[in-house]
Formats: C-alpha cells, structure tokens, sequence
C-alpha cells in the first residue's frame, strides 16, 4: 500500500529508521481498501508503543488521494509457544523520545525576537535561570530550541532526558497501572537536564500533575536545568495546579514569535539538499499555512529523479495533501456548525433574532472565533450573523474580557473546540 510506504517515510524523519524498522516495518499488512488498513502485530508491545506514539498522528498525516484520514485496525498475530529458555520482554520500559538531530542551533532560523531564548539555551550547561519555560504559537521554533539545548547537552557527555508531554503523562499513567513507580523515579531523577515538550497536555491530569510536581522539586532542590515549552504563558494555563504554575514562574518564561515561512521552508529545503525555487517555496507556504513542513517533507520524498520542478507538478505531486489541507481549512461555517454542535443547539439559532443567553453566548463565540482565526473584517461578521459592526466588536470584547478573567466555562469550552478539529 503506497499511502502506508509514504507514511512510514515521513515517520522516519521524526523517529529515524531504526526505530519505524523495529516498530512498524515488520507489521503484516493483512488487507487494505482506500479508506481501511489492516495489521497484524506481531509483539503486544507494539500495541501500546503503536497507540500511544502513530494513533495521534494518523488523523493528519495517513490520508488516501482524496484527502480522507485512512483508519488502522490492529489485530494480534496467533500467540506462540515459548520454550523454559525463552523470555518475554519487560512489560515496562521508560525511554525518552528519540531527537531529530537536525535540530540543532547552528540550522535554527534566528530572529530580533526570538535572540534571549537562543542565548540562553547555547548556554544551558551553566543556567542564569531555572527553569527556562518557552511559549508560543506553532512554528515558533519552541521544540527546535528545545532540542537543540538538549542536544548541546548531550554532546558534552550530560545525560539528559528529552520527552514530550504525552510521553510523560503515559510513563506515569503505565508506573502506577504496574506499580513501578519507584522506577519510573529512578530514571526521571537521576538525570543531568529535563527538558519536557507541550506542556499544555497536562491539563487535567492530575496525577499526572502531582507526579511532575516532586520531580520538578528534586531536580531544581538539585541545581539541574529544567526547560519547558507550551502553547501560552504560565499564568494562561488552563486546569494546572497553581503550585505547579508558581514553580514555571521561578525562572524565566520567554515568549516566542513565528519566523517568516519561507524563510523557514528555503532553510530546511537547503538542509535536505532539495533545490527549490523561491515561486516553489511561496506556494508551499501559501499552499500549506497550517504545516509547510510537512508539505516540504512529502515533496522531498515524492519528488526523486525529477530534473525540474515547476508550481504545476508540484500541486500533482501533492495533491492528496493540498485536498485534505483545504478539508481542514477553517471557516465560518465550520465555526459555527461546531459551535452550534457542542452548545446542542441549531446553526439557524447561532445567527438568529434571539437575545437569551442560551443563545447570544455561543454567538458572541462564533464572532470572536470568525475574528480570531479567519481574521475577518468586522463588518463581514457582521454580515453572516446578521447585526451591525459595532455589535460583533462589542461581542468580541466581551469574549476576550471572559479569556483574561479565566472563566473557567468558556476556557473549556474553547479547549473542546480546539481539540475536536
């Protein structure tokens, strides 16, 4: 199945070809159609390594060539006698998630604004600050700094620990299922430099939280690096304990700000010595403003053996991708049918006359989503809910006066929004 070869090989530029050989390589694909995949597993370890590490990016990333997610089903393969001399493997392993080691400082696109962090981290063996906690929007270089760092580390012999957020919430959920969690201590502890990616998983996981909490003390009682990334600063986290937001606030948090994408895309293509033109890179960030990189990295697999590219053959060459980016393209429509859907109410009744509450909440969400993402004008918003301009910005600050109060209905709500798209 050329969709599943084309996956893997994209997988392997995250997690390198060791680890897809060992883990997904030698899965039997047993059946497949265009919208389906069948599996066989051949380890049970697979199972759980297969969940916790592939699931999550199937949706994105395994589509067939008319944009649709194809869905995986594992089964296990028929269980085999094992001899006195054989051993099964240990039901618990703690690792820490593989570096691209491409990520490094010297191929990291630097801007004015983003200098304090890059300093800072070129010098994380003697810290000024701990932790160094890094928030910003996606494409902001947060996991390639933080990789760097941990890397930097690394090559002068520390032993550091690099995961992201995922994989500590499943380390801890895992010790405490099997008990370990005198293990799962040792490994997390014993180290020179934590380094954690995404921390925003952590919302409502609380012992997730609790755990996270102890090591972080021990590890800064100690003097040892902590960094940290999320989406937004420490004070704008939602459903973590406050003590643990006190603990962010100790050394230095740094917000980040998105470089130029084609910048970022030119500098990349060059590092994987893709010769594109700049009309080329232009259309992939164009093409592709929710993930260019992964746009790059298909074409760079896709595009083997051709002598000249043109804008043209690139749109065939990545066709499948540019149908589900436009699947995925939000709109005011989309906003507002999810609205409507987890309010448990008509999209009719999200543009209507009616001022109860019931109704003029989720409307006054809709606007202020449609101004926030879409970035429409206000007298557009105006337009498709049916009220004047001076109406939909009254509506949109009084949804942005709820987000920095942190009321804590509507900072679910929009939580739930986000994760459901």
């Amino acid at each position: 199945m050329k969709e599943w070869t084309l996956f893997l090989g994209l997988l392997e530029r995250e997690f390198g070809q060791k680890t897809i050989d060992q883990w997904l390589r030698n899965l039997v694909v047993l059946r497949f159609d265009a919208r389906n995949l069948y599996l066989e597993i051949q380890n049970p370890l697979q199972i759980a390594w297969f969940e916790e590490q592939i699931r999550p990016r199937l949706k994105n990333g395994f589509v067939n060539n008319n944009g649709i997610p194809i869905a995986v089903h594992l089964s296990s393969a028929p269980k085999k006698e094992f001899s006195k001399e054989q051993t099964l493997p240990p039901p618990f392993l703690i690792h820490a998630d593989r570096m691209d080691p491409e990520l490094t400082f010297e191929h990291f696109l630097n801007s004015p604004a983003n200098t304090i962090a890059y300093q800072l981290l070129s010098e994380i063996d003697r810290p000024t600050f701990n932790p160094i906690y890094l928030y910003g929007p996606k494409n902001s270089g947060k996991t390639h700094l933080l990789t760097a760092a941990a890397l930097s580390l690394q090559k002068k012999g520390k032993k550091v620990f690099f995961v992201r957020a995922e994989t500590f919430t499943s380390h801890v959920v895992q010790a405490i299922r099997l008990g370990q969690m005198q293990q799962f201590r040792k490994v997390y502890r014993d180290i020179d430099a934590l380094f954690i990616d995404g921390l925003d998983i952590f919302s409502k996981k609380a012992a997730t939280q609790e755990e996270f909490f102890h090591t972080f003390n021990t590890l800064h009682t100690l003097g040892k690096p902590i960094v940290l990334t999320a989406s937004t600063a420490p004070s704008k986290l939602t459903e973590i304990e406050p003590r643990l937001i006190s603990r962010f606030e100790w050394g230095l948090s740094i917000p980040l700000e998105m470089g130029n994408t084609e910048d970022i895309l030119q500098k990349k293509a060059t590092l994987w010595k893709l010769s594109l033109s700049t009309d080329i890179i232009s259309f992939l960030a164009r093409a592709f403003p929710k993930n260019p990189l992964l746009a790059l990295q298909a074409l760079s697999l896709r595009v083997k053996g051709l002598s000249s590219l043109t804008i043209q053959k690139t749109e065939s060459l990545l066709q499948d991708l540019l149908i589900h980016e436009q699947n995925q393209a939000p709109s005011p429509e989309k906003i507002i049918k999810a609205i409507a859907s987890h309010y448990g109410i008509r999209d009719e009744d999200i543009i209507g006359k009616s001022q109860t509450r019931e109704m003029a909440q989720p409307r006054q969400l809709a606007m202020f989503l449609c101004r926030t993402k879409l970035n429409l004008p206000f007298q557009k918003i105006g337009e498709i809910f049916g009220r004047d301009h001076s109406t939909v910005m009254s509506s949109i600050r009084q949804i942005q006066k709820n987000i920095d109060e942190k009321k804590p209905e509507l900072l679910t709500v929009l939580k739930e929004l986000n994760e459901s798209k």
